[in-house]
């Protein structure tokens, strides 16, 4: 196969865990006095580097903004981390990809503090090594730890692939030279149509979709 390296994005990708990072926004928003957020609002948090979410579409300051990702993660790590869910399928594509020799990563701008404990709590550490989360200042960029990703795997921008439910991650693939497949069951495309405007090798609604679309792309 093409492609023997495949990393994921976690947030929408992997897991469902909008419960968790809605539930912690809206604290954090209750304690700083901020606006209350729309729907659209609130979900557009999910993917993109928290930080610069707060500023973007809260119209914090840069200091508010750290101040808020802090409130944001203290009460995020004290329970609603785990207020998550994989998406049916996951579990089964991912064993299939291993019995197919492929290796999987996960490349997140979640911080790896609450990564791992996560990818751990579902069970796809079995399936899953390495993962490579956003450092606490925010200074890797999501096509930083595609990269770091691809080398702890043993991998090169030929052979390794991009899964991810984003804008975000389809600029970060392109970025560090790797193929990627857009999925449209996460938190940002929500059609094939949603991704045809961004260079991908397949669209997936579900996620057994793309083993199909990986063997396909020999």
């Amino acid at each position: 196969m093409k492609y023997r390296n495949v990393i994921f994005d976690l947030d929408g990708t992997l897991l469902d865990t909008s419960r968790g990072i809605i539930e912690s926004i809206q604290y954090t928003i209750a304690q700083t006095g901020m606006r209350e957020l729309s729907e659209q609002e609130l979900m557009a948090f999910m993917g993109p580097p928290l930080t610069g979410s707060f500023e973007k579409i809260c119209g914090c300051s840069e200091e508010e903004a750290q101040q808020a990702t802090g409130i944001f993660r203290s009460h995020y790590q004290k329970g609603a981390v785990f207020h998550a869910k994989p998406y049916d399928g996951i579990v089964e594509l991912c064993r299939k990809l291993r019995e197919l020799g492929m290796k999987i990563g996960v490349a997140t701008n979640k911080p790896g503090r609450f990564a791992v404990p996560l990818i751990q709590k579902f069970g796809l550490d079995k399936y899953i090594d390495p993962v490579f989360g956003a450092d606490e200042s925010g200074k890797l960029s999501k096509s930083d730890l595609i990269r770091l990703c691809t080398e702890a795997m043993g991998g090169s921008q030929a052979d390794t692939v991009l899964i991810g439910d984003t804008v975000n991650d389809s600029a970060g693939a392109e970025r560090a030279g790797v193929a990627f497949i857009a999925v449209t069951y996460g938190f940002g495309f929500r059609s094939a149509e949603d991704a045809a405007g961004y260079p991908c090798i397949g669209t997936a609604d579900i996620p057994m979709q793309i083993l199909r679309i990986l063997m396909d792309d020999f």
